[in-house]
């Protein structure tokens, strides 16, 4: 419950912040990403770093309002690497799209109980990439984490050997951990802040002013795509 709970808080900042209420995000295309060479738009099949001028293209056919929000869909194959989806993800963030909805195959069909190939694939895959990156650039959605949580715990012995061993840093094994006064957070001007205190979002600007002294957990979530730092702050 907690995860949908902040969940719905982060979706809730971040569309205010670019629309209003009477705002309509419309899909300006679906992307598939078969592999690290090729991708497939409108039924046709294009090498993969030929997306940014489709998508283009494909905006500039498009009709929308000026209230429009225009979002793209990235459907992703376990096969693709996390490279090849940052550099689509970057490209696409050099067009008007405001919104990325990106969905992995196997995460969206998994049902939590049949362990196939692709399954570990995509588990390997992940862990991977994590294990790639210094530890303040680990960042996570939600939903890869609670993917990755549930193959850990459903995977035979035999598979726990053969496959990537569960990281002790992720959330869902060792606890982020609490400091003891917002004052200690050092902040990078370069990345984005979501500061929540008892499930509301607070305004930054008063944030310092009013809680400098509370402690909080700092969690490293990925939200519309977007690299956000959250800030919970405990009721000390």
């Amino acid at each position: 419950m907690k995860y949908y709970i902040l969940l719905f808080l982060l979706l809730n900042v971040t569309f205010n912040s670019t629309a209003q209420d009477n705002n309509k995000i419309e899909t300006i295309a679906i992307v598939e990403i078969l592999n690290d060479s090729f991708a497939v738009i409108d039924l046709d099949t294009i090498a993969l770093n030929s997306t940014l001028k489709k998508v283009s293209q494909l905006f500039n056919e498009s009709n929308l309002n000026q209230n429009d929000i225009p979002s793209i869909t990235l459907v992703v194959n376990p096969s693709v690497s996390e490279n090849s989806i940052e550099n689509i993800k970057y490209q696409i963030r050099s067009t008007p799209i405001q919104l990325i909805n990106l969905q992995r195959k196997i995460i969206t069909n998994y049902d939590g109980i049949d362990i196939n190939q692709n399954v570990l694939d995509q588990y390997n895959s992940l862990i991977s990439y994590w294990n790639t990156l210094n530890p303040k650039d680990r960042f996570y959605r939600e939903n890869d984490l609670r993917f990755v949580e549930s193959v850990a715990l459903n995977m035979t012995m035999d598979q726990r050997i053969r496959n990537e061993k569960l990281p002790g840093y992720l959330p869902f094994v060792k606890k982020e951990s609490k400091i003891i006064h917002l004052s200690m957070l050092d902040e990078d001007p370069a990345q984005s802040y979501i500061y929540i205190y008892k499930s509301d979002t607070l305004n930054k600007d008063n944030v310092y002013t009013n809680y400098n002294d509370n402690s909080y957990v700092l969690k490293r979530r990925i939200l519309n795509e977007e690299k956000v730092n959250i800030i919970e702050l405990s009721e000390d």
